[in-house]
């Protein structure tokens, strides 16, 4: 072994032989790799390096700089991970624990790394990846995660641990294959992509994929990918995500998931991530699984900022390098009678479109009520947004009665029309922006039933007009308070976020948050980044954002996962309030993690009183918040058909009159079982089966 060997023009060196089968480095420059080759068929000859020749004198100043650069090399040549010589992080004592587990078994490396939001789960996996490059034990790598992380990706393992990643998607794809030699396939000829979970898993897209003989696939996000809860053996759910995920697990050599949320509370579904990585840690049928768990924790490294916070007290002369989060809700009261008006208008115009609904399909009559919850949501969001999806709406059922269509025109299926109104993933399909369009078009019902809906949506749209900016109570209370005094430095740098779900909210804060302010605040700043920008657009903005000494930034969603905010702000404020609790620590996560520098950050999340948001911020989003600070995680949030008002009703709260006629539609409809997540008997599940600590 450690012989050199001229094979196939090239020089190299012998790592192991065995039988017929030869496995050699190459060390003549370009791409360090290991190959194996069969020697019946290959012609091999002893070689040697040639001594450098006396003769020929080279630049004195090259040559220091090279003598340099091997001392540099050499400060962690004795240390047991390559990968802090390759890279140029500065890990902290906690974020070392994942390579250290993959490297027990380097051979085969099968991890979940589960740590919270915030604790730098993507440099954990980067040092693992450097690791075993380093080690020539991965060299051919796929990155799998949401649309929105795959930039942050990229520019993660360029810039920490230079790795030349690309994106492939059906846009990148064209630019990719122009730099290809003739019939060649994008999926061999990078040695590393990064690419969406909703695109790689369709038709043809995966079958070029499995095709790939993959070392290492990581899969961020993982719990996207897990299988959904079935209650019984022959339930038929929708597997897409998993189906493929499995396949491409079965093929990698080494396999890493990332998630923050791995337990949804269902069993079955966080044993199917568990049995991608080793079909010996799950036994029994699909839906009723045993965990393994003294082997399952040889593969989960979890964490919760808990745990770390409390290791840094105990054993660590560093400071908490966590900030403080002071959070509050701002309950917003309707302080004029036009906007009282519009919504009890607006509750009766819903039930004009469940009425129109009912003679329809089930999922024609779901379609309605999730259509009704997201116009209500619109309303409560901001006067701009509601009056948009009115005018939307409108546009839409002149022209199904101009042209006679009898048929319902639901734009949205029904499954995206609830992940609107839940706050979930909506896929790669389309933009967030998109799906509201389509959603506020969602038309039911016979042409009568239509016209008669027309006639609701004429009287409607003069009140939605009389809600000036003036005569906005959200608005108001945003800028008078917080948002004066946050300018001002009163929390820290006049650095603040402002996230809201639409982008015709976030028009309209950009137009009106100046005309609000008091005049010596009036010229501040306000940046903004949204869905509709493409990934080079977004990147200077926020760029130019980090630049400011003050300023405002509104945003959509598009940057509440995976982007890290930390460097940019301390102060962040939820326009509105996500339905889902796991949504709402996600956007936290930004800019409450590791590298904040300012010792608290400020949280405020805005809430109309009187409203749905009103119960579901008692119901969901302040057990969610009780259940964090004992536990030290989120609970799981289920998004199955009328959930949050199942929880909502067996927390014993009433719902506003208003939405009674809503809530009681489809109300025995549901499909399969569903659980409560805030039930103790669910959360010590959870515990039990998914945290192991390391």
């Amino acid at each position: 072994m450690g012989d050199i060997i001229e094979l196939r023009s090239r020089l190299w060196r012998i790592d192991s032989l065995e039988g017929d089968v030869l496995a050699a480095t190459n060390i003549e420059g370009g791409e360090i790799e290991q190959r194996r080759f069969f020697l019946p068929f290959e012609t091999v000859r002893k070689a040697n390096i040639e001594l450098p020749n006396p003769e020929i004198l080279g630049d004195p100043i090259s040559n220091k700089l090279l003598i340099q650069a091997y001392r540099y090399s050499m400060l962690h040549g004795a240390a047991p991970l390559l990968s802090l010589q390759r890279s140029s992080v500065i890990p902290t004592n906690y974020q070392l624990v994942p390579v250290v587990m993959a490297l027990k078994n380097s051979t085969r490396v099968r991890m979940m790394i589960a740590d919270d939001v915030g604790l730098g789960k993507t440099i954990e996996a980067g040092l693992i990846v450097s690791e075993l490059m380093a080690r020539n034990l991965a060299s051919r790598i796929l990155v799998v995660c949401p649309r929105n992380l795959r930039d942050q990706w990229r520019e993660a393992l360029e810039y920490f641990f230079h790795i030349d990643a690309k994106v492939i998607s059906s846009m990148h794809r064209r630019v990719l294959e122009r730099q290809l030699p003739p019939g060649a396939s994008p999926w061999e000829h990078y040695r590393c992509l990064v690419a969406s979970i909703d695109y790689v898993k369709r038709d043809p897209i995966k079958h070029q994929v499995l095709e790939i003989p993959w070392d290492l696939v990581i899969v961020d996000e993982a719990h996207l990918a897990a299988k959904p809860h079935q209650s019984g053996e022959n339930q038929s759910v929708s597997m897409d995500r998993y189906d493929f995920v499995r396949m491409l697990s079965a093929k990698a050599k080494h396999l890493l998931f990332l998630t923050a949320t791995p337990h949804n509370g269902y069993t079955d579904s966080y044993a199917s991530l568990l049995r991608m990585l080793d079909s010996n840690i799950v036994s029994g049928p699909v839906n009723e699984p045993k965990i393994n768990r003294e082997l399952a924790k040889e593969h989960i490294c979890q964490r919760r900022r808990k745990d770390v916070e409390d290791w840094f007290k105990e054993h660590s002369e560093e400071e908490n390098p966590f900030p403080k989060r002071r959070q509050e809700e701002v309950l917003v009261d309707l302080v004029f009678d036009e906007e009282k008006e519009i919504l009890r208008t607006l509750g009766s115009y819903g039930t004009k479109i469940l009425d129109s609904a009912e003679g329809g399909s089930y999922k024609t009559q779901i379609t309605a009520k999730w259509t009704v919850m997201h116009l209500h949501k619109r309303g409560i969001s901001s006067p701009a947004a509601l009056r948009q999806s009115l005018k939307n709406r409108k546009d839409k059922l002149i022209s199904k009665i101009k042209r006679e269509e009898i048929e319902d025109q639901a734009s949205l299926a029904f499954e995206q029309a609830k992940a609107t109104v839940l706050d979930e993933e909506l896929g790669d399909d389309e933009t967030d922006e998109e799906a509201y369009y389509k959603a506020d078009r969602n038309v039911f019902g016979s042409l009568e039933a239509n016209k008669a809906e027309l006639a609701e949506l004429e009287k409607l749209l003069p009140l939605a007009e009389k809600i000036t900016p003036a005569k906005d109570s959200k608005l108001r209370k945003l800028t008078r308070d917080f948002l004066s005094q946050a300018i001002a430095g009163y929390y820290g740098p006049a650095k603040i976020i402002i996230f809201t779900r639409y982008k015709d909210t976030l028009d309209y804060l950009e137009r009106e948050i100046p005309r609000r302010l008091p005049e010596s605040k009036s010229d501040i700043r306000i940046m903004t980044v949204y869905g509709e920008l493409n990934e080079a657009q977004r990147k200077e903005r926020l760029n130019e954002f980090q630049r400011l000494q003050k300023g405002i930034l509104l945003a959509t969603d598009c940057i509440s996962e995976g982007i890290n905010l930390q460097h940019m702000a301390n102060i962040m404020v939820h326009y509105e309030l996500p339905w889902n609790p796991n949504r709402l620590e996600q956007r936290n996560g930004r800019i409450d993690r590791y590298g904040q520098k300012v010792p608290e950050v400020h949280i405020r999340t805005m809430v109309m009183n009187d409203t749905l948001d009103a119960t579901i911020l008692k119901v969901l989003v302040e057990k969610a918040r009780r259940i964090r600070e004992e536990f030290g995680f989120s609970p799981p949030f289920f998004g199955d058909d009328a959930n949050v008002i199942d929880i909502i009703r067996e927390q014993g709260i009433d719902v506003p009159s208003v939405q009674k006629k809503l809530i009681d539609f489809g109300e025995d409809s549901r499909s399969q079982e569903q659980i409560n997540p805030f039930d103790e008997e669910i959360i010590e599940r959870i515990k039990a089966e998914s945290f192991y600590g390391q």
